[in-house]
């Protein structure tokens, strides 16, 4: 059962690191006037996908990829890209009665799980390929990037809280 934990860690890890660089970056745009621009806001997409490459870089550099290795690391890269989903709250008339808002909570959680373990499977066939060696690599990289990521989230309020 050990395995499974690490690498369902690895993946929920990797797939934080990727889709939450823009946290990384200064958080997701706060909510701007009605046109939809938002005011003061630090999200940038090209840096996001720079800082993306940058980590993918580095990772592949210090797993030492091989060459018979390179299809499963672009397959694992490309099912850890962003999927635009966001952790805003569901869009919701002032009219929804609480069941439907409710409802429409479990439907976005429900749409982050899926992605979640579409991740995790992904993990789960790119460790498979990896060396004992780079298992053992790959697992340092998790939970040094997990310890950073609990470290920023203790900083950093989110978005939606009261600074």
């Amino acid at each position: 059962m050990k395995p499974f934990k690490t690498l369902l860690a690895a993946g929920l890890l990797t797939a934080a690191a990727l889709a939450g660089t823009a946290y990384a970056e200064g958080g997701p745009c706060p909510a701007g006037p009605a046109d939809g621009k938002a005011s003061n806001c630090k999200f940038d997409p090209a840096k996001m996908e720079a800082r993306i490459a940058e980590h993918q870089k580095a990772l592949h550099d210090k797993l030492k990829i091989q060459p018979n290795q390179e299809a499963a690391w672009k397959t694992f890269n490309d099912a850890m890209k962003p999927q635009g989903m966001t952790m805003e709250h569901p869009k919701m008339d002032g009219n929804a009665t609480t069941p439907e808002r409710m409802q429409a909570h479990v439907d976005m959680m429900q749409k982050h799980l899926d992605a979640m373990k579409q991740r995790a499977d992904a993990t789960k066939t790119f460790y498979a390929q990896l060396t004992p060696e780079q298992k053992k690599t790959f697992d340092q990289e998790g939970n040094r990037m997990q310890q950073r990521m609990r470290e920023h989230m203790m900083r950093k309020p989110m978005a939606s809280q009261p600074k």
